[in-house]
């Protein structure tokens, strides 16, 4: 983590965001959680639960567990990492399943990072109404 005064290198910035879809894989939620403040916002798009706004770490960490329990055999190739001084991109592909159906699609998260390493805002670009219709239609 950077000293009082210094700005994060890129890597630095990436690192909280690898950390966290690292600990999404293992299963570890406190990981996952411990990368964000508590005053974090997630946005997703939709009108499914994993749609709107949750704010504050508890609702946005509910939300990533409602997530893994709505699906099976949860998988997120991660593509690469964009990033600059304020945000990072993850270029993923995801594949999900449940009731012996699969569905796959290109997404993207955009996290803004802080001076302290940790996630403040993210914004999911997924399409959750495909995913829903695929998965439970």
């Amino acid at each position: 983590m950077a000293e009082a005064g210094t700005k994060l290198s890129l890597e630095q910035r990436i690192q909280p965001v690898r950390n966290g879809f690292d600990a999404f894989k293992r299963g570890d939620i406190q990981a996952v959680s411990d990368q964000f403040t508590d005053d974090a916002v997630w946005h997703g798009n939709g009108t499914t639960q994993f749609g709107g706004e949750h704010r504050g770490k508890q609702a946005v960490v509910q939300n990533i567990v409602n997530y893994a329990k709505s699906y099976q055999e949860i998988k997120q190739d991660l593509h690469d990492f964009v990033a600059n001084d304020k945000h990072v991109v993850a270029l993923v592909t995801t594949s999900a399943s449940r009731n012996g159906k699969t569905y796959k699609s290109q997404e993207t998260f955009v996290f803004h990072v802080n001076d302290q390493a940790k996630i403040t805002e993210a914004w999911a670009i997924t399409d959750t109404e495909q995913l829903k219709a695929s998965l439970e239609g």
